[in-house]
């Protein structure tokens, strides 16, 4: 990347994190009930956004005045199909990651760059602009929505007849979720309650669960995690940053067998608890940033098998190790 290409980079990614500041700041001094922690519905929240602001140019070609119009930069936002096929550029969304999907980045760009969208009218309200970056953040969940699905026959076809577009990380859900029943709302809260994490489903409809801390001042340790067995079977994700885990609390952590993504960033996680990890068999996404993993406890994390992403960053872990991880789990993101 060149230097002009990173100071872009940089400048986009700094006022990304001013605006939501800013935004998380409004909710608190205006005394508003925090919503938009909730699960974003795409159909009610991020679609009347794009049928607005966006459609009007990236909809299925038409005729004016004796003229085929095709959808600028051959991208429609119309249809859940066309939405994550992206354009003549590529994909316009990269799931989990707003900084990542230029569908978002875009419409953040100062009001004069030449690359900002929309192009014509005023620009999108911070309300907007984070409805669109917590959708993203959350998996890109359409619910029931599907939306135009003329032309798919365009970007996937089989024998002749048309197949709808099904991106490969909600199947991947899907089949997570297959034979598990969703938990009674008040038992969820009840958990919540007790436990002062932030529970929700991953998606709309999906009995799949997410735990998360979402405040300093809740303090989660071996007790805490235990609170949460009940919803062993439903939890796919589990947010666990700071906390103080024990090798104990690490094998309770190991007996939730659906969880897909685990974040124990700065936790007291050590090699131990590593170990007592090793071989989830649905874990594709393990942050241990600022943890005391050192030399004497990677080996357990080539037990992952289905890994495809491990966060590293402030570890104990020495440089000539790393670079073992890397060497040995190919096909593995890791970071740093």
């Amino acid at each position: 990347m060149s230097s002009n290409g990173w100071s872009t980079y940089c400048i986009i990614i700094y006022l990304d994190i001013m605006r939501r500041l800013l935004f998380f700041w409004t909710f608190i001094v205006s005394g508003l009930p925090f919503s938009m922690m909730a699960v974003v519905d795409f159909e009610k929240e991020v679609w009347p956004i794009l049928e607005d602001r966006c459609v009007e140019c990236h909809r299925a070609p038409y005729e004016q005045a004796g003229r085929i119009k095709n959808p600028k930069a051959g991208l429609r936002l119309d249809g859940a199909a066309f939405i994550m096929h992206g354009g003549d550029h590529g994909p316009v969304i990269t799931v989990d990651h707003p900084s990542q999907s230029s569908l978002y980045t875009r419409v953040t760009l100062p009001f004069g760059d030449d690359d900002h969208m929309p192009p014509k009218g005023e620009p999108l309200t911070e309300y907007q602009k984070e409805t669109l970056r917590k959708w993203i953040a959350q998996g890109v969940d359409f619910g029931a929505w599907v939306g135009a699905t003329d032309g798919l026959d365009t970007l996937h076809q089989r024998g002749g007849e048309k197949k709808q577009y099904i991106p490969p990380h909600i199947t991947f859900y899907q089949g997570l979720a297959k034979g598990v029943q969703a938990l009674p709302e008040t038992l969820i809260a009840a958990i919540e309650e007790e436990t002062g994490l932030l529970i929700r489903p991953i998606g709309i409809s999906s009995p799949l669960l997410e735990a998360r801390i979402v405040s300093s001042g809740v303090e989660c340790n071996t007790e805490t995690l235990r609170k949460l067995l009940p919803l062993g079977r439903h939890l796919a994700k589990l947010d666990l940053r700071g906390a103080k885990l024990s090798e104990e609390g690490c094998l309770v952590i190991a007996g939730f067998g659906k969880l897909t993504h685990l974040n124990l960033r700065d936790s007291t996680v050590n090699d131990e608890g590593v170990k007592a990890l090793a071989g989830m068999s649905n874990l594709i996404s393990l942050n241990l940033s600022g943890t005391q993993l050192s030399d004497y406890g990677i080996r357990p994390l080539l037990e992952f098998e289905n890994l495809t992403s491990l966060h590293l960053w402030g570890s104990a872990i020495s440089p000539d190790r790393l670079q073992f991880l890397k060497n040995r789990l190919d096909g593995v993101t890791i970071t740093p």
